[in-house]
């Protein structure tokens, strides 16, 4: 596994650095300090997995999520922050993280966070789930869904509704590529014309706007 970690603070780094090395078939093939600096490395380094803070010196990590969900869309997003406010979870999950862990958690939850990220998993600390579940009920509520039921309407290939049936039951983009007997960047393509035909840049949000216009 190939992992690109987006990080500015030296003891951060370090305690990555360390927890990797429980995992030698692991690599850490780039980092990042700033956000200027991740959009020079981040694409080239071909990561599976991309470590990514929220508090850049330069910027927003949300809006770094947004630009590798776009530009690496068969690569994981894991968030590793201090920032436990729900409204910080909610805008990263929305830019595209699949995953979402607090700085401070132990060698093995960092390691088995990003063996999750890998398996189709989502890791998220129980507090945090628990937040995300009560925004998902709040939307649920049927006057909220009706605005993109009246945008133009949507057509998907053949393909590219097999990929988003697979995308809505967690599937990451290996697994889909090895269900439909594709290649990961074959994925990558239809998950970014799916971006692009419903007008967002997340799985999460793929999979609601799906829902809304009957394509699920």
């Amino acid at each position: 596994m190939r992992i690109f970690l987006i990080e500015d603070d030296p003891s951060i780094v370090r305690f990555v650095r360390e927890a990797l090395t429980w995992r030698p078939q692991w690599q850490l093939v780039g980092h990042a300090d700033s956000v200027s600096q991740a959009r020079q490395l981040a694409v080239a380094a071909a990561a599976d997995v991309y470590l990514v803070d929220l508090a850049l010196p330069d910027g927003r990590g949300e809006h770094l999520l947004q630009w590798l969900a776009r530009q690496c869309p068969a690569a994981e997003l894991l968030v590793f922050t201090v920032f436990g406010e729900e409204s910080r979870l909610l805008g990263a999950l929305q830019a595209g993280a699949t995953g979402y862990v607090l700085k401070g958690c132990s060698v093995d939850e960092l390691l088995n966070a990003i063996e999750q990220i890998r398996r189709g998993g989502a890791p998220i600390s129980p507090l945090l789930a628990r937040m995300l579940l009560r925004q998902f009920r709040s939307e649920a509520d049927p006057r909220q869904g009706g605005e993109p039921m009246d945008g133009d309407p949507v057509s998907l290939s053949d393909r590219e509704s097999e990929v988003l049936q697979l995308v809505a039951q967690g599937y990451v983009n290996r697994e889909i590529a090895d269900h439909l007997c594709i290649s990961p960047a074959t994925v990558g393509t239809h998950i970014k014309n799916l971006y692009r035909k419903l007008s967002v840049h997340s799985r999460v949000q793929v999979v609601r706007v799906a829902q809304e216009r009957g394509l699920l």
